[in-house]
């Protein structure tokens, strides 16, 4: 009898420890699942699940131009920047033409100095204390250049004097040459009038 209930009691034993070690092992190697996000419903007014809107499909014209929408750009960036380049240009050229008006008016600054340096002092000295019509004498007898340099060395009434003195071609020859030398609006006029004058001719 004691015997049998001890065979009972160990049956019933080893039958309860596999089970209580299933339950121990399951529960700590067994990492539970991750829930899955919870989905949106949409219900409309009459209690019912709505679907959701799919995007409507483009038109053609929306298409197309998000076909061209790079291009486009490409083509307004290629155009500002023709439109820069040829304001650059531009600007060079302008630049190009101040340079030669800067080195013409030089050479004019230079040209007039060495018009007026070509007679010695001695000489203006010597022509200021003759008579009007001796000096207009002498002068007339000179090269242009030379009679026009040394009138400009004279004071105002003196040489308006001597040119009053002298034959009239010979007196309107020399006061061409004095103001389109000591005047740079008449040098460049006289300068243009020929060109005007051929262009007109073509």
């Amino acid at each position: 009898m004691t015997r049998t209930a001890l065979n009972l009691a160990l049956v019933a034993f080893l039958a309860a420890v596999p089970a209580h070690a299933e339950e121990a092992s399951g529960g700590a190697a067994a990492p539970a699942a991750p829930a899955a996000p919870a989905k949106v419903r949409v219900v409309g007014p009459n209690g019912q699940a709505v679907a959701p809107a799919e995007p409507a499909p483009m038109s053609d014209v929306e298409r197309y131009c998000a076909n061209i929408a790079d291009p486009a750009l490409d083509a307004r960036n290629a155009l500002q920047l023709k439109k820069v380049q040829e304001a650059e240009g531009q600007l060079s050229e302008r630049i190009d033409q101040l340079e030669a008006k800067r080195q013409e008016v030089q050479g004019w600054i230079a040209e007039r100095k060495a018009f007026l340096d070509s007679t010695a002092g001695i000489m203006t000295d010597i022509y200021s204390a003759m008579k009007p019509d001796a000096a207009a004498a002498q002068l007339a007898g000179l090269e242009r250049p030379v009679a026009a340099s040394l009138l400009t060395r004279l004071k105002s009434r003196q040489a308006s004097a001597i040119l009053a003195e002298m034959p009239a071609p010979v007196a309107a020859e020399l006061a061409d040459l004095i103001v389109r030398k000591t005047d740079r609006g008449a040098t460049t006029a006289a300068t243009e009038a020929p060109s005007a004058g051929s262009e007109n001719r073509s």
